[in-house]
């Protein structure tokens, strides 16, 4: 299992939380939901094999925000 710890910020609040992303799958799509609001954030990762890096875009709703 290929897990990434990182911190992302909510979209909707600002605060500040940990998630861990399993990309063994390749890319995924999924949702979550803030700690701090509540809200809930859109994420998606991108296992870019040329660069070999992980890309995540978060988001609320459809607007791309990183």
């Amino acid at each position: 299992m290929n897990i990434k710890h990182t911190t992302i910020s909510c979209p909707h609040c600002g605060h500040s939380m940990h998630v861990d992303l399993d990309f063994s799958g390749g890319d995924q799509d999924y949702y979550d939901e803030c700690a701090n609001c509540c809200e809930s954030i859109h994420l998606n990762t991108h296992i870019n094999d040329l660069e070999k890096k992980l890309e995540i875009s978060v988001s609320a709703d459809d607007e791309q925000l990183y």
